[in-house]
């Protein structure tokens, strides 16, 4: 029996470390909680109202820079991990770390990654919850570590470098990679499909100035987090064990370890384990635009990208908050 708990945990643990939505399998109903917190959280009573309603789940997911020599902790990753009862799905949204959102009355508006550099993760879910009208009150933070050990426990991934520009990028942040985390990984030497070692990942997922920028940088992370997630489903007990050993350290959450091993064996009952993955704002909902002087992604509008989102989360229409739509003509009114 004992086995078989430490088994569970290893495997809820690493997947806490990953970051992705079966996070959210280890949760009870995300409002049950929340008498009297709503704005602890930055949680409108409509958001609360219609979440009761459904048994689906959310989960904050920070990936952070976490360097010595980096004032505050900006969070490179941003998603929204679901676990969907209703339809036994499991969703990742990545969220565009330069969008244009509001933070609160002391530091306005600025970019969503300011928020965790700003006041860590609280008020980093504040702005998520406030701006995209959601209601999430637990989150996950892994840091550079916590990636390159992932990937080189369960032996590499495959990326796929398409050009000579994304190889030359590639090897730019590598450098950088091995200086941080201390490692000695060699550069790569060409393009196409290729197994690569955790800092030759973290290096592939941190290029944002090849194609379409930050675009293309959160379908790297996605794509490089759903290789070690398959692997890590597949790993022996003592694989595993080492998993959870060297990624702990880097790992920081609002769930506890009872609560965790309590939801864990929901993992197992979900029929199906494919990740359905967005990004928001939505390709067709957004504009790149210069605000004394700093490049923004901005939501066209925060109304219509908060509609298009609860529809891939809920998979049903909502009508946003008077904060979400405030905040959204606002934004608006910046821009005219």
């Amino acid at each position: 029996m004992k086995k078989f708990i430490r088994a569970i945990l290893l495997i809820i643990i690493f997947l806490m470390a990953s970051g992705f939505a079966v996070n959210a399998f280890f949760l009870g109903n995300v409002t049950s909680n929340l008498s009297g917190n709503l704005s602890r959280y930055g949680i409108s009573d409509e958001a609360a109202s219609f979440a009761k309603q459904h048994k689906i789940v959310n989960v904050a997911v920070f990936g952070v820079d976490g360097r010595d020599d980096v004032e505050g902790e900006r969070t490179d990753t941003i998603m929204i991990a679901t676990a969907d009862y209703e339809h036994s799905k499991v969703k990742v949204a990545s969220l565009m770390r330069d969008t244009y959102v509001y933070i609160n009355p002391k530091y306005d508006y600025d970019k969503l990654n300011a928020a965790y550099a700003y006041g860590g993760p609280s008020l980093a879910l504040q702005t998520i919850n406030q701006n995209f009208d959601t209601t999430i009150t637990d989150y996950i933070t892994i840091d550079f570590n916590a990636m390159v050990s992932m990937v080189n426990a369960v032996g590499g991934v495959t990326i796929d470098i398409e050009t000579e520009e994304e190889l030359d990028w590639v090897n730019e942040y590598l450098m950088d990679v091995n200086e941080k985390v201390e490692t000695g990984s060699p550069f790569l030497e060409e393009t196409g499909p290729q197994l690569v070692d955790g800092s030759q990942a973290l290096s592939y997922c941190r290029v944002r100035y090849v194609g379409d920028g930050d675009f293309d940088r959160t379908l790297r992370q996605r794509v490089v987090f759903e290789q070690v997630l398959s692997k890590a489903l597949n790993l022996d007990l003592k694989e595993q064990y080492n998993l959870v050993m060297t990624t702990l350290p880097y790992v920081k959450t609002s769930l506890g370890t009872l609560e965790i091993i309590k939801y864990g064996a929901n993992l197992a009952l979900m029929p199906s384990k494919d990740i359905e993955q967005s990004r928001f704002p939505a390709d067709e909902l957004i504009s790149l635009d210069m605000l004394d002087g700093v490049s923004y992604v901005v939501p066209d509008t925060l109304v219509e990208n908060i509609e298009a989102l609860y529809q891939f989360i809920y998979e049903t229409a909502y009508t946003p908050s008077k904060t979400a739509t405030t905040i959204s003509d606002e934004i608006k009114d910046t821009l005219e």
